[in-house]
């Protein structure tokens, strides 16, 4: 019973103690604001996604001369200096195609579509328009817009991001300022960095386009790596 009698003495001690202890609130004036920084690079990467398809009776006949078309693709590619570990090549698609018949409205079997996507990283963008006009060339059925990026990505993030982070500060100085108050350290900081915003091939001015060959018509445009930057600034007496 003493045992028992000294613990309720104690538990009871503990939560007087507890009621009655100071409870300490952040009420810290603060600022929060938000910045942006920005770096705007020329690309020394592309991208580029091509795809063979074929429509033939049966699925052998499209599967071989898709699989002759890709060999072509990456013939071309290797000759052009990329690696293996450069070229990437998806899995065959295959999908029946059919007519609709009215008058017994029934549907027939008009053969299969077959086919396959290509994935190029190119490193040297002056070979750029001489692979993508020959890879057309091969009978490639379609070509999508090259991506560019550069090698250097960690790099200009960082870059981008220290800019933010300025940027951020120089907003909550701006409104302390305006309030008469000056900005101290930050309390709280967030940083996001949305991917490069990649611009689509230019062509030259048609003055210089003219007089020369479409394989070498082909610029990259730049490519813009954003950073963002919200935080959060202790307010002090200026």
């Amino acid at each position: 019973m003493l045992h028992i009698r000294t613990f309720a003495l104690l538990a009871a001690a503990l939560a007087l103690m507890a009621t009655t202890a100071p409870v300490r609130a952040d009420h810290e004036a603060s600022v929060t604001a938000t910045g942006q920084g920005q770096v705007e690079v020329a690309p020394d990467i592309a991208w580029l996604g091509f795809g063979i398809s074929a429509r033939r009776p049966t699925v052998a006949e499209a599967r071989d001369e898709v699989a002759r078309g890709v060999a072509r693709l990456i013939a071309l590619a290797r000759d052009a200096g990329l690696e293996d570990e450069h070229i990437a090549t998806a899995a065959l698609s295959v999908s029946p195609e059919f007519d609709w018949l009215p008058e017994t409205r029934e549907r027939r079997l008009l053969g299969y579509v077959v086919s396959r996507q290509v994935t190029l990283k190119l490193a040297d963008l002056s070979k750029l328009g001489q692979l993508t006009e020959q890879a057309l060339g091969l009978g490639v059925t379609e070509a999508s817009p090259a991506v560019f990026d550069t090698s250097r990505r960690n790099e200009f993030e960082a870059e981008a991001l220290a800019g933010a982070a300025r940027a951020a500060r120089a907003q909550a100085m701006v409104m302390a300022n305006a309030l008469g108050v000056g900005v101290g350290a930050p309390l709280q900081i967030e940083a996001g960095s949305p991917a490069a915003s990649p611009r689509p091939m230019l062509r030259m001015a048609m003055a210089e386009a003219d007089s020369m060959a479409g394989a070498e018509t082909y610029q990259p445009g730049l490519i813009r790596i954003t950073a963002n930057v919200t935080a959060r600034f202790a307010l002090v007496p200026q």
